[in-house]
């Protein structure tokens, strides 16, 4: 399981995927939700390495959004629903997993401009009331990371 990189497969699933949806952003949520599904199907039950799955998911779904030049702000609501939904399912803390599917859109700070992550954090503030600010958290320590060389 340590060779699968599911921010990969997820980031080119979405890239693909793109190109042909009427509704871009719904399909990349969609995608994040059904790849994170199976991973989580799979993974060991600690809490720490499904949390990882969720931060790499959205991770490769915010990228792929970012490359197919979609909306990241309605992409991010749609894929912390996705992860809201799933944290149910797999039993895990809501709070956890919508903080580590933060922390995966997150990354894209290092690709997008400012007003970009504006939009993203007012969106999430507007859907999830004190999500905005849990995102300027994780966007502030995502940027730190990068900074010191470390991965996001």
């Amino acid at each position: 399981m340590d060779d699968f990189k599911i921010g990969q497969l997820t980031k080119e699933l979405v890239a693909i995927e793109l190109k042909k949806m009427v509704d871009p952003c719904a399909a990349a949520a969609e995608l994040v939700k059904k790849t994170l599904a199976v991973a989580l199907k799979s993974a060991p039950t600690d809490d720490a390495g499904r949390l990882n799955l969720i931060v790499d998911a959205c991770k490769g779904g915010i990228t792929g959004l970012l490359l197919a030049e979609q909306s990241l702000s309605r992409g991010a609501v749609l894929m912390v629903e996705a992860v809201a939904e799933l944290s149910t399912e797999f039993n895990l803390d809501p709070a956890e997993a919508m903080k580590a599917a933060l922390r995966g859109i997150s990354d894209v700070h290092r690709f997008a401009r400012a007003d970009q992550l504006q939009e993203i954090r007012h969106e999430i503030e507007t859907r999830f009331m004190g999500a905005g600010e849990a995102f300027s958290e994780v966007l502030e320590e995502s940027r730190r990371k990068t900074a010191a060389g470390k991965p996001a």
